[in-house]
């Protein structure tokens, strides 16, 4: 096989992943309208019936991932060799499960960044108040600091009025 054929080989497997990916995200899609569209009749009518329990959920989304799988590989999930000799799920769950590791990991330095970069700001209402609680004190303080500046400024040269006063009395009296 030449280079050529291998490069249209990639091109075909890609343009397979792609329409497959699609898919998926079309199906995720109109399950989420779905979902949405229970979630507004719960709305209007407050009937909690209208909503799906919790596992119905998690049955749905395993039950979309067999499909999803199903049509990807033509087949359903072999059990047996017999079924397809090629396939081994228990070294694909290995492989699923360093995957899984993998996207964990990355997912979790992502959160650490984020929230490195986000230490100082306000996340928060409370924190956002709290900030500018701290702030307002901190200009209060510091109207206080220039007030009693002031105030002793006045003082001493109210002082040195008196003493002036005091001096050209004794002068003059002299």
């Amino acid at each position: 096989m030449n280079n050529k054929q291998i490069l249209k080989n990639k091109v075909t497997h890609l343009e397979q992943a792609l329409l497959e990916a699609d898919f998926a995200l079309r199906s995720m899609a109109t399950r989420v309208d779905e979902m949405q569209s229970q979630i507004n009749k719960y709305k209007i009518t407050n009937d909690p019936k209208i909503l799906e329990q919790n596992n119905d959920k998690i049955i749905d989304l395993i039950k979309l991932r067999l499909k999803v799988g199903a049509e990807r590989y033509h087949q359903n999930v072999p059990i047996l060799p017999k079924d397809d000799i090629t396939r081994d799920n228990f070294y694909e769950a290995v492989e699923e499960a360093l995957d899984l590791s993998v996207y964990l990991a990355a997912y979790m330095l992502r959160l650490m960044e984020e929230k490195e970069r986000r230490e100082f700001e306000p996340t928060t209402a409370d924190e956002y108040n709290e900030d500018e609680y701290n702030d307002s004190v901190a200009r209060d303080l510091e109207d206080q600091e220039i007030e009693r500046y002031a105030k002793e400024q006045i003082s001493k040269d109210i002082k040195e009025v008196h003493v002036e006063r005091s001096k050209t009395k004794k002068e003059s009296t002299t």
